[in-house]
């Protein structure tokens, strides 16, 4: 079913997930590079759900980091905090820094938050900024995605609070249930554009592995149509200029 909705939709041109920008005004789906000519050439690739929710021996970090230096990619990672934790995980994450990388705050676990009140879902959002910024050495987080893309009014009110702006995307394919990595690969590449925002997710071995394959398909996709995946920051960044920042 996920198949057939996603590759009609993709075939007619469609992207159901900016369709969110009727109730989600505040949000980034993607950026028109006729209005935007600093984006040609250029889109940002984000992963969801990592670095790993099983036993820190199931992370494949290492072989998504060495893949997207092959491609020089830079990507956001929206990560969990609750996957994070372990000397392992928390070195990994540091690298991924280090190879100019950014984190976004995706909640504490891969689950709905929307039903939260406004204080259980502020101090979730807190502990997990803490667990980015201070086990993995992440810079001031600018980013969150809404898990599920159920995103509320408390939700929006508690980032803005915390100096950060939510993100979603144009190309989405639920790649994280369809274990075709083939069949994600090519649609997301029709569904591409300059100034695109990509959302994917995490592979772990034995767990949604199949997106690793699908991610290294997606990047030579990417390569032969002369697109190049920077993080999301950099990409508003050339868009809005200096407007970027301001809250």
């Amino acid at each position: 079913m996920a198949q057939m909705f996603w590759g009609l939709t993709s075939k007619l041109g469609l992207r159901p997930v900016s369709w969110l920008g009727v109730w989600y005004r505040d949000t980034y789906f993607s950026f028109d590079v006729k209005k935007h000519p600093e984006v040609q050439g250029l889109v940002a690739l984000t992963i969801d759900d990592g670095l790993c929710r099983q036993d820190e021996s199931c992370s494949m970090t290492k072989q998504v980091s060495e893949l997207l230096k092959e491609h020089q990619a830079e990507v956001t990672f929206f990560l969990c905090g609750e996957y994070c934790k372990g000397s392992k995980l928390e070195a990994e994450g540091r690298e991924l820094l280090k190879d100019g990388h950014e984190f976004g705050n995706h909640c504490s676990h891969d689950r709905e938050f929307a039903s939260l009140d406004a204080e259980e879902f502020q101090t979730d959002l807190k502990q997990t900024a803490e667990q980015l910024e201070d086990k993995l050495g992440s810079p001031k987080l600018r980013w969150f995605r809404a898990p599920q893309a159920r995103y509320t009014k408390s939700m929006r009110h508690a980032i803005e609070g915390m100096e950060m702006r939510h993100a979603l995307g144009d190309c989405y394919c639920d790649d994280w249930l369809v274990e075709d990595a083939e069949w994600i690969a090519d649609t997301l590449l029709k569904q591409v554009h300059d100034g695109s925002i990509i959302i994917m997710h995490m592979p772990e071995h034995g767990y949604r592995e199949h997106t690793f394959e699908a991610l290294k398909l997606l990047l030579e996709g990417l390569s032969k149509r002369n697109l190049r995946s920077v993080t999301l920051s950099s990409l508003v960044e050339l868009a809005e200029g200096s407007r970027f920042g301001r809250y």
